[in-house]
């Protein structure tokens, strides 16, 4: 049976979208406010530096109420490496709302902890993909599953490239770079149509991050390290991102390279860095991370 709407229901629909209220997802990361609908987050890095953790620190950030420090909005997670464990986002949920619950300082009961995951978890939509037809068809709803649902601000994905050995065969040779665009067009065509902020993360060996910030936007072993952002240069200007080494590149707005700090002296906690880079500014953010989650040191 087909779902007939009138143009007033479609227009509610949409505004509702249009004037969902994103200011700062996380200050940690965006200081200045971002990411504005339209736009697309890449975080980048090698296995275990924390990508998977860190979405799910976004997806607290998106879902949970604004007295927890959240946004109160809906997300739709598309889960392709099967990186994600459920009860990990329910502890990074907790620290949260026992850390940004207001008042400052009030004590948060268990029950009420699990009321607001629970409140919470309703505003978010996970999609498992196991296959890359799952994946194909995913992609394909997307769409959809933003217009019938106007609360949907974010789309993360994690990771964009987890089939792309099962599209490449020996009789479908594909080039990394080729295929990353693909992807990237069709969720940046998606991001514009529909007005959502998207993030993906990616493995490192899928480009080099080096050589991904091009102009005003020096690489972390380009030049001393930046302790601080710099200050805004205007307009919509967007970085771009050369993949295995090639020509191609891509606009992303907002781009976050995760690694791990390595020291002369060994330590039993392992510290990561995250180099992030936004229109017109770049900071540099340490983090450490445990059974909670990510843990930033400055």
């Amino acid at each position: 049976m087909c779902e007939v709407e009138t143009g007033v229901q479609i227009l509610q629909r949409i505004s509702s979208r249009l004037t969902s209220n994103v200011k700062c997802l996380d200050s940690n990361l965006f200081p200045d406010g971002g990411p504005a609908k339209g736009e697309m987050v890449e975080i980048v890095g090698e296995s275990n530096c924390g990508k998977s953790i860190l979405v799910l620190e976004l997806i607290a950030k998106i879902i949970l109420p604004t007295d927890c420090g959240g946004h109160a909005l809906g997300a739709v997670f598309v889960n392709c490496d099967n990186n994600i464990n459920m009860i990990r986002l329910l502890n990074v949920m907790e620290k949260q709302i026992v850390n940004c619950s207001s008042p400052a300082n009030r004590s948060v009961e268990r029950q009420e902890i699990h009321n607001i995951r629970e409140e919470s978890l309703a505003r978010l939509s996970i999609i498992k993909c196991c296959t890359l037809d799952e994946f194909e068809f995913s992609m394909l709803t997307l769409s959809d599953i933003f217009i019938k649902n106007p609360l949907n601000v974010y789309l993360l994905i994690d990771s964009i490239v987890a089939f792309y050995w099962n599209k490449c065969t020996e009789k479908n040779l594909i080039r990394m770079d080729t295929y990353v665009k693909s992807l990237h067009n069709r969720l940046k065509k998606l991001s514009q149509e529909r007005k959502v902020i998207i993030i993906f993360t990616r493995p490192s060996y899928f480009g080099s991050g080096r050589e991904s910030i091009q102009g005003e936007f020096a690489g972390p072993n380009e030049g001393p390290p930046v302790t601080q952002t710099s200050s805004a240069t205007g307009g919509t200007s967007l970085m771009t991102t050369s993949t295995a080494g090639s020509s191609l590149s891509l606009p992303i707005e907002h781009r976050i390279e995760l690694g791990e700090v390595t020291t002369q002296t060994p330590s039993d906690d392992r510290k990561f860095n995250a180099f992030v880079y936004s229109k017109g500014t770049q900071l540099i953010k340490f983090y450490i991370i445990d059974r909670y989650g990510i843990n930033w040191l400055n």
